[in-house]
């Protein structure tokens, strides 16, 4: 090849960008391909002012009817339809977060976030279906009752968890961090407690796949040993109901005939026998001096048994536990055995499940919401067949902002996400909690951002710690408030 073609390979390649690009934006809209419907491309978005844009918040109205969200008068195009949210960018955010950031506790820190004004959103939806967690609550002194808060990477790193788990814990007892599997994504920003295992277990997930068709716990994950594997869990000071634990309870199935090896506080191990059959089984052990902020178990050999995780606990009360499925919309749950839902229910005493999914789901078309809608009734249906006398509350989605202009504005895929979120809490008769709403409506998620300290991210989707902290207080706060009405 020629020096003079060498040297005009780079205009080419530049000239069929272009090109590329020019059809993207003009001719492949809205096309689908392979299921895939591609997105429309505006080459000029950042510079158009705001007055140019096809999305104009001041156009668009809500308006509530029986605690129910409408929308009129607002044209949305599939241009307005937001990116795909970027994992690994918002991972690294995070982190960076974790280390620059001062430690939020949900008591009394309403100096964090002083400058943001948010509503006071009750529950709406079936409130009678709220009873079974509201009827546990009043025994609570007697026994331990149980919330599993599901949702996709906005309740990674149990921050917005912990801060429902200190609520109630903090009102009703109860003393620990609850469920942690044997393996987790987040243990590099989660804060709550500092968990680290060997790389010799072979997790099936819902998050990322089971080739070899595992049955997953509720928590949506299994792991198998493949040698003498280990997990440790220490406790943190990041709130006071976390900083110890007298009990732990280890669940696991399909165990070979044998012995797990265990240590609390980095004393010398100690040695339990498993359990044989199918089923699920759990392996109760008591920390000497009924003080422990470590736990590591080890097992003897390879394949010795299926594990979904321990339970670090402290007394009767309300124990919360963290269940994210980064990446996922909800749909996830049909990947888990009916069996393992009823098994874990006889077991652990659920009386509420939170669901908090919907902000992956926004990066789609608008028109796959009829299929989601669809499949998430299914989903909750089955999740009532499973946990008959157990309340479940779905949250709304919260705001999440794209670029129009100079500013960031309501991505108009979540007013039409939260009408199918009622439309599925009207169809199976479960409660909701609007957490769009509760941030401010439109366009809150920018305030979020720009607040000092930044209640949310840059990614303009996730909420920073301080976020968290209230995102998790307003929660509790809902359903508090709720159960002092239905007393």
């Amino acid at each position: 090849m020629s020096h003079e073609n060498q040297q005009n390979k780079p205009v080419i390649l530049i000239g069929l960008t272009i090109l590329f690009v020019l059809i993207l934006a003009h001719f492949l809209n809205n096309v689908t391909i392979f299921g895939y419907t591609i997105k429309p491309v505006d080459l000029f978005m950042d510079i158009k002012p705001d007055s140019l844009q096809s999305f104009n918040s001041n156009k668009s109205k809500v308006s509530k009817n029986n605690n129910r969200l409408y929308i009129s008068n607002t044209k949305f195009n599939s241009a307005d339809i937001g990116e795909d949210l970027s994992l690994s960018l918002i991972k690294s955010i995070i982190e960076n977060n974790t280390r620059n950031n001062q430690k939020v506790t949900s008591n009394n820190d309403a100096e964090s976030y002083q400058t943001i004004q948010t509503n006071n959103i009750p529950l709406s939806g079936n409130l009678d279906q709220m009873k079974y967690f509201f009827e546990a609550l009043k025994n609570s002194k007697n026994e331990k009752i149980r919330i599993a808060h599901y949702g996709d990477s906005g309740v990674e790193g149990d921050a917005i968890t912990a801060n429902i788990r200190q609520d109630f814990q903090q009102k009703f007892g109860g003393k620990g961090v609850g469920f942690l599997s044997i393996t987790s994504q987040d243990i590099t920003f989660r804060t709550t407690t500092k968990q680290s295992f060997s790389n010799n277990w072979t997790t099936g997930s819902v998050v990322f796949g089971n080739p070899g068709n595992l049955p997953l716990g509720m928590n949506g994950d299994v792991s198998v040993p493949q040698a003498e594997s280990w997990v440790q869990y220490q406790t943190t000071n990041w709130m006071p109901y976390l900083n110890s634990f007298n009990m732990v309870r280890v669940f696991y199935s399909n165990a070979k005939s044998s012995t797990v090896k265990y240590s609390f506080n980095n004393q010398a191990e100690q040695s339990a026998v498993l359990q044989t059959g199918n089923t699920l089984k759990e392996l109760k052990l008591n920390a000497p001096g009924g003080n422990a902020q470590s736990f590591k178990l080890t097992t003897t050999f390879g394949d010795q048994a299926y594990f979904y995780g321990v339970s670090l606990e402290d007394g009767n009360g309300v124990y919360v536990d963290n269940f994210p499925w980064r990446g996922n919309t909800g749909l996830g749950f049909s990947k888990i055995p009916e069996s393992s839902f009823f098994q874990f229910e006889k077991m652990l005493n659920y009386k509420l499940i939170i669901l908090a999914f919907g902000a992956n789901e926004t990066s789609f078309s608008a028109s796959d919401n009829v299929w989601y809608e669809n499949q998430m009734i299914k989903v909750i249906n089955n999740l009532k067949k499973a946990f008959p006398k157990t309340s479940i509350l779905l949250l709304g989605v919260g705001d999440r902002g794209i670029k129009r202009g100079t500013r960031f504005i309501t991505d108009p895929n979540v007013p039409l996400l939260l009408k199918v979120q009622e439309d599925i809490v009207s169809k199976t008769g479960i409660a909701f909690w609007n957490l769009f709403e509760a941030m401010g409506g439109y366009n809150s998620m920018e305030r979020w951002v720009n607040d000092n300290p930044p209640l949310a991210l840059m990614d303009y989707t996730h909420p920073s710690w301080q976020g968290s902290a209230k995102i998790g207080d307003m929660i509790a706060n809902a359903i508090l408030t709720a159960y002092y009405s239905y007393k």
